[in-house]
């Protein structure tokens, strides 16, 4: 009977690590595409800074 405890307790291990990889990666996934939208709305961010209409109004404090 212990042969087939150890078994089950390897085999649900097994899939619990499984689990814990497939959520990492899930994970490391989204971080990177938040990372991109991050450096998106940056880039339009600097764009927007960068318009003379919009320092003049900014500065003018509209």
């Amino acid at each position: 009977m212990k042969t087939s405890q150890a078994i089950i307790i390897v085999l649900l291990m097994i899939a619990g690590l499984s689990w814990l990889s497939y959520t990492i990666v899930d994970q490391q996934k989204q971080i990177v595409k938040l990372e991109q939208q991050l450096q998106h709305e940056q880039m339009k961010y600097k764009i927007i800074i960068n318009d003379p209409l919009v320092r003049d109004a900014m500065e003018s404090g509209g």
